[in-house]
């Protein structure tokens, strides 16, 4: 094994970037954490960076390999992120430091190793043993934010960079690209997949595929992406005083009574070949009152987090369409009922079809007919409050009356993208067969992987969902069609990531991970036989 791979390095480089905070979106600590990262680069590689529009560096480096096979130019692109998720939980440990104990592996061993079971929730088994092996066996686990994504990854990489440039049989490159935002609105990936395109035009490359070195619950790897659509739900009332429910319909209630029935719904759990993918899950339940009053709400909204495999967009959205519209109809039901019950002289008579009252976003464009301009807030605005801006106004221009639901798409959207069978797909599985380890289709967490090609949707489903698209928000669709890689994912493995527990496996992410990367991206680098 090379020295470059050595694990005790590497897992002291992992912990100090952990210690550097780099929660997203954070201009100037992420900022920060790429100036740190440069300076980690083996003097070895060339290095450099790519600019988001708000001065967040894109950090890349780059080995060329020493042997020039026949033909064009090979390469792999390295795909990772420096930035985590917030830490505010770790306020509630009542450590010195407060939340900023996140950033702090040894404080936090330390603290959770004097837990029992009475101090942790309901049915952390898991992590009850995970504690019990950290004590036999002192280093089993690191924990901290960014412990499992992904700041293990960071040194794991650098590492397996300057092992590669000692390699004289390499017969390609390989292209490390890290990025911020990921866990925000992957601004630091869509800058970068222009720079790739044209990078791979300029030199005429033959990109291999996409490794991605983001986490997995356990020693794993994965060929293809998961796709996110982010659906918007607008919820209209008819309002009423909080005494006298039953001669309006609040907002509030119905937008609950939606998000209840859609993520316990098995008709938006997207499926592939015997593989069920994740039911959706309710990122922002609001209602829109200006403050407190007795009146029920107006109106209400939903981010709804749709996971996809293959499904196209339009059948995804008709697909919510159909529980929105259920849930309008039980939610009438009941209380029809529950009128009869608590007023005897009130029958519970069937209610309006109430079918017209769940539009899909060109639909109420269509009812609005000529509203005139929507506006454009030449990015000015959050995309979503943009979108929601223009729902409004298009609903005030049909004269839409409550109860009724709005479905739009919200940014940020990920494409989907099965798994394939190109150089770095057929190399992973061939080495890590030898290793014992399984290559499943479709990572399961979302990912900046999934910008690096474009295959399945129209893009024109953008713009006929989407109010936000092609204004406050835009994809580089032309550059990802031109990259259109393959993506592994292939990362350390941990447990409880985004969680107060956050936590990685050490002996697979410092000792073995390295070697097995290595491994793989001298396989699909090399020429095919003849």
């Amino acid at each position: 094994m090379s020295l470059a791979l050595d694990p005790a390095a590497i897992r002291a480089l992992a912990e100090r970037f952990i210690r550097i905070p780099s929660v997203s979106p954070d201009v100037f600590a992420e900022t920060e954490f790429a100036r740190a990262l440069l300076a980690e680069i083996p003097v070895p590689l060339e290095r450099g960076e790519w600019r988001v529009a708000d001065g967040r560096p894109v950090v890349w480096a780059r080995v060329r390999g020493s042997v020039a096979p026949p033909g064009p130019r090979r390469a792999v692109l390295l795909l990772a992120h420096y930035d985590t998720v917030g830490v505010g939980e770790f306020a509630t440990l009542g450590l010195p430091a407060g939340e900023r104990a996140g950033f702090d592996p040894p404080a936090l061993r330390n603290l959770f190793l004097s837990y029992t079971s009475e101090s942790l929730p309901p049915g952390s088994h898991e992590l009850l043993e995970d504690l019990a092996e950290e004590k036999r066996r002192p280093g089993t686990w690191m924990f901290g934010r960014g412990a499992a994504d992904m700041k293990s990854a960071l040194a794991v990489a650098l590492a397996v960079m300057a092992s590669l440039a000692d390699d004289p049989a390499l017969a390609g490159d390989v292209l490390l690209v890290v990025c911020p935002d990921e866990e925000h609105a992957s601004a630091g990936m869509l800058a970068a997949v222009g720079e790739l395109a044209r990078l791979r035009e300029d030199e005429g490359l033959e990109l291999a595929g996409a490794l991605n070195l983001d986490y997995a619950c356990e020693p794993v790897a994965y060929a293809g992406v998961m796709g996110k659509a982010l659906a918007g739900i607008y919820v209209i009332g008819r309002p009423t005083h909080a005494g006298t429910p039953f001669e309006g319909v609040d907002a509030a209630q119905l937008a609950a009574a939606i998000v209840s029935r859609a993520t316990a719904s098995r008709g938006l759990v997207d499926q592939w070949e015997g593989i069920t993918g994740v039911p959706p899950v309710a990122l922002r339940l609001r209602d829109l009152k200006a403050g407190y009053n007795v009146q029920t709400a107006v109106e209400a909204e939903v981010e709804l987090n749709l996971l996809t495999f293959a499904r196209p967009l339009a059948e995804t959205l008709e697909a919510l369409r159909t529980e929105a519209l259920a849930a309008l109809e039980d939610l009438a039901r009941a209380m029809r009922e529950l009128r009869a019950w608590v007023e005897p002289g009130h029958a519970a008579h069937g209610g309006e079809d109430l079918r017209s009252r769940v539009l899909l976003w060109p639909e109420l464009v269509a009812r609005a007919g000529e509203p005139g301009e929507l506006f454009d807030s030449e990015g000015r605005l959050d995309p979503r409050a943009a979108s929601l801006m223009r729902v409004r106004k298009l609903v005030r221009a049909a004269r839409l009356a409550g109860p009724a639901v709005v479905i739009h798409l919200l940014p940020p959207f990920h494409p989907h993208a099965a798994p394939g069978d190109g150089p770095l797909v057929r190399a992973a599985r061939s080495v890590l067969a030898g290793e014992g380890i399984e290559v499943r289709p479709f990572y399961p967490y979302i990912t900046d992987a999934s910008y690096v090609a474009w295959r399945g949707e129209p893009p024109e489903a953008l713009a006929t969902f989407m109010p936000s698209y092609g204004q406050e928000y835009r994809l580089p669709i032309q550059a990802m069609r031109a990259l259109d890689l393959d993506v592994v994912n292939l990362g350390p493995w941990g447990r409880d990531a985004h969680g107060l527990f956050e936590r990685v496996r050490a002996d697979w992410a410092f000792w073995k991970l390295p070697g097995v990367l290595a491994e793989v991206m001298k396989g699909a680098l090399a020429p095919p036989p003849r």
